[in-house]
């Protein structure tokens, strides 16, 4: 049997009011609800929640969603990032999430540089000149991010400078113990020259002359030096051969961790762009892989800009392609990571609504949002895992 797991990022927001999955028009997922079960997906515990997780969750929501303890596989964004962005790692050596940004004063202005990739690569070229005594590289990775992996055996027990908010001055570095001082010794020392770099980069200035925001600062979060697999692997627990269609980032990495293949959205897609490519590389791939799952990240984004409008019309843009899918000799499931709020424009705690189709249900379902979700059948990743790999003819699920 053949899966197709649609996984938006932040697609969810609070069930209160009008949300952009509810006010959608999406008729070929509302026909699938009709056909399966539409549930209430825990992916976190509230403990597992605090300012760091609300800045970063995707990860963690990931690993829990595919099946594996986050406990168990402590995952640190830092490694993820280097293994997505195809740098060859080594235990022990460290690495570190990054994010251009834009500094003004001792203040930042703003943590994404404007999230303009503009002449980003070039700059990272010329960072990778730097001497700072240990061998080291420095690598945009999409958008603002890149990842700095310094290739020494060297602890990850320190926090890094990301306030994780705009308007305050970058954190001090802090170690943890000793060996974590040398980490922010050598991490601090990068720093210090890049900045240097950075304020007299002729890209900076084209990007002022452009009306960019200079990417004249960076930001560093969730160190990690370890490379953790998770295991069993999802091909040996659930005996499919899996495919993963996403760009570079976490969600490519933890599933690459897992066995996946992977396939890389390009860079710099719109939604309506990067839903299609995601449907052509199904086609392409239906005949060679039982299970793709494929991360659509627009949504995340335009709840971060708080653009209701824009949210709603990625998702109804993505049912358009469903119209050939509504017959699919298969289970369909669509989910997300975590709730990215119009609202509030973070990350926000709380379950998320899943649908698995066609499914028999003792409920019935007319469409898929947070409301019906609440309403639906609560679920945890072990359960998630049960339904989409039982058969249609067993009996209904409550």
């Amino acid at each position: 049997m053949k899966t197709l797991f649609f996984v938006f990022d932040g697609l969810a927001d609070f069930p209160e009011g009008k949300t952009p999955l509810s006010e959608a028009e999406k008729p070929n997922i509302d026909f699938l609800a009709s056909r399966g079960v539409v549930g209430n997906l825990q992916l976190l515990k509230k403990s597992d929640w605090n300012e760091q997780t609300r800045a970063s969750v995707s990860h963690l929501a990931n690993i829990s969603l595919l099946g594996y303890d986050i406990r168990k596989f402590p995952l640190k964004r830092g490694i993820l990032e280097a293994i997505s962005a195809g740098i060859e790692m080594k235990n022990g050596w460290l690495a570190l999430r990054c994010d251009f940004a834009t500094i003004k004063d001792g203040i930042i202005v703003d943590r994404r540089a404007g999230r303009n990739i503009y002449g980003l690569d070039k700059i990272a070229k010329d960072l990778n000149k730097i001497k700072i005594g240990v061998p080291f590289i420095f690598k945009r990775t999409y958008g603002h991010r890149a990842v700095l992996v310094i290739k020494e055996k060297l602890s990850d027990n320190f926090e890094a400078n990301d306030p994780l908010s705009n308007n305050l001055p970058p954190k001090e570095f802090v170690a943890k113990d000793k060996q974590a001082e040398i980490s922010v010794e050598i991490v601090k020392r990068f720093l210090e020259k890049a900045v240097k770099v950075l304020e007299k980069h002729r890209v900076n200035k084209e990007r002022i002359r452009k009306g960019i925001l200079p990417a004249n600062y960076l930001l560093f979060r969730e160190p990690g030096n370890k490379i953790i697999t998770l295991t069993p692997s999802f091909k040996s627990r659930f005996h499919v051969k899996p495919l993963v269609i996403s760009e570079a980032g976490v969600m490519k990495a933890t599933c690459m961790l897992a066995g996946f293949d992977a396939i890389d959205i390009p860079e710099g897609l719109d939604y309506k762009s990067g839903i299609k490519f995601i449907f052509e590389k199904i086609e392409e791939c239906l005949t060679s892989y039982d299970f793709i799952y494929a991360h659509i990240k627009w949504t995340d984004e335009a709840a971060h800009d708080g653009d209701f409008e824009r949210k709603k019309k990625i998702i109804e843009e993505f049912d358009k392609y469903l119209e050939n899918y509504k017959n699919f000799e298969g289970k369909i499931v669509i989910t997300t990571d975590h709730i990215t709020s119009c609202k509030t424009r973070k990350h926000e705690f709380g379950n998320v609504p899943v649908l698995i189709s066609p499914v028999k249900s003792k409920k019935k379902f007319k469409t898929f949002d947070e409301f019906e979700a609440m309403r639906g059948i609560k679920l945890n990743p072990t359960k998630l895992w049960k339904i989409v790999f039982s058969k249609v003819s067993k009996s209904k699920i409550s």
